[in-house]
């Protein structure tokens, strides 16, 4: 019988569900869950500023499908993509789990979350959010606002142009 080798293209998607509460070691790294890595492989994500002062966990595979596919387009010659791209890349981080399963968090990235102990990894099902425990705690004081945030998604664009617009339109 022939041992059957998954192409990357073939690799079990990660699911993001639930949320952890982490510290900080003294080294800025942090425990991945073990349900948000795969087994006997390497674990790789990018690391990236969000808005609310969060941190977002990208799996790799997802991040270079996606994103990197669509930022390939985006033409050198085309001087505000080219900038927008290198705003993006300069506080961006790709990071691997280690034997543990920790990623090294970067001093910018953690500045901008204002992580310095205590965290929470929150499964955003395509990737995780990493929030500092007492912001997460405040944002979810309305469950009401739960249905609110379903509805927002089905409504909201997807636009590798927008977003880039985006991040132009705050240089400005």
């Amino acid at each position: 019988m022939k041992e059957s080798i998954k192409s990357s293209a073939q690799v079990e998607e990660l699911l993001f569900l639930g949320e952890y509460e982490h510290s900080l070691d003294l080294q800025h790294r942090l425990a991945i869950p073990k349900t948000w890595r795969r087994k006997d492989q390497d674990n790789r994500f990018v690391l990236v500023p969000g808005r609310n002062k969060i941190l977002q966990l990208i799996p790799y595979e997802t991040f270079s499908e996606n994103f990197l596919e669509k930022a390939k387009k985006v033409s050198l010659a085309n001087a505000e993509g080219a900038l927008a791209l290198a705003r993006f890349a300069s506080r961006a981080q790709e990071c691997k789990c280690d034997k543990q399963g920790r990623i090294q968090i970067g001093a910018g990235l953690l500045k901008h979350a204002g992580l310095d102990n205590g965290v929470k990894l929150v499964g955003a099902v395509w990737h995780a959010q990493i929030w500092d425990i007492e912001r997460w705690d405040e944002s979810q004081a309305d469950d009401e606002g739960y249905f609110d945030e379903l509805e927002k998604i089905s409504n909201s664009p997807d636009d590798f142009t927008n977003m880039l617009k985006g991040t132009l339109d705050k240089l400005k």
